[in-house]
């Protein structure tokens, strides 16, 4: 690399010639350093698996408390009105904003949190976040790739200690499930879910609060479909996501009703 400064031109003491001498620029020479100074950092840096592993043995608590949580829950259907929670401080989940102290799940993830939907052979909100992806992450069933278990990453680390400080979660349950089915590929019938939600302090491992709504499917859904697509099977999927839709939205006034925290359930 070829050096940069500046040259100044001076006489020499003894023979009187003029001689030059070579002045390197110091910010320079610091931005140079700060660079080599933060791969030599970045290479210090534990990967993704060896953090998954330092942490496996905290996400097991957590997975352990899930399955107590799973216990406590009342039984199904006996959620008939809404039951305040006395929580301070407050919860919060923002999709948009990325904050949260709260994390949500569906009631069979209390118990596996690895759990998978195959194709619509569960209803699932898909709204756990960061929590219950940790937890998969330094699970026996970790999704994460190979190239990515490698990555040296800077958040991770402070990611995974942040989800273990969540205060509450809020749990999911479907007393009844009624999926909406494609007839043809205009018609379908509309689906439906009767829906118990639960708040529960993490902190004090019980339930606080509790309620419980209805969500339906649109009665029309507009769909789009590609060449190799099937129409009635598109239209189907239309149809589960109107579904879907309607709960997130019913669902985050219902939480901050019984909280008095702050829900934004889509981003």
């Amino acid at each position: 690399m070829p050096m940069v400064g500046k040259e100044e031109e001076n006489m020499h003491p003894l023979s009187g010639l003029p001689q030059r001498r070579y002045i390197e620029l110091p910010g320079y020479v610091a931005f140079v350093g700060t660079i080599i100074l933060a791969a030599l950092c970045a290479g210090c840096r534990p990967t993704n698996r060896q953090l998954f592993g330092r942490y496996q043995g905290s996400f097991a608590v957590k997975r352990i408390q899930f399955k107590n949580i799973a216990q406590v829950l009342p039984p199904p259907g006996s959620v008939n009105e809404i039951t305040v929670a006395d929580l301070s401080p407050k919860p919060i989940y923002d999709a948009k904003t990325k904050t949260y102290n709260t994390e949500i799940v569906m009631a069979d993830q209390l118990l596996d949190p690895d759990i998978v939907t195959q194709g619509h052979d569960r209803f699932d909100l898909i709204l756990g976040g960061d929590l219950l992806t940790c937890m998969q992450w330094t699970g026996p069933k970790n999704p994460m790739s190979e190239s990515a278990l490698d990555e040296r990453s800077a958040d991770m680390e402070p990611r995974l200690q942040r989800v273990l400080s969540y205060l509450y979660l809020v749990v999911v349950r479907p007393a009844n499930f009624d999926p909406p089915v494609a007839l043809d590929e205009k018609s379908f019938k509309g689906g439906s879910a009767d829906l118990e939600v639960f708040i529960v302090d993490l902190l004090k491992n019980k339930v606080a609060g509790s309620f419980r709504f209805s969500a339906h499917s649109a009665s029309q859904v507009h769909y789009s479909y590609k060449a190799d697509q099937s129409q009635k099977d598109q239209l189907q999927e239309f149809a589960y996501s109107s579904l879907f839709t309607d709960a997130r939205q019913k669902m985050g006034p219902l939480l901050e009703k019984a909280t008095g925290g702050h829900f934004v359930l889509e981003d």
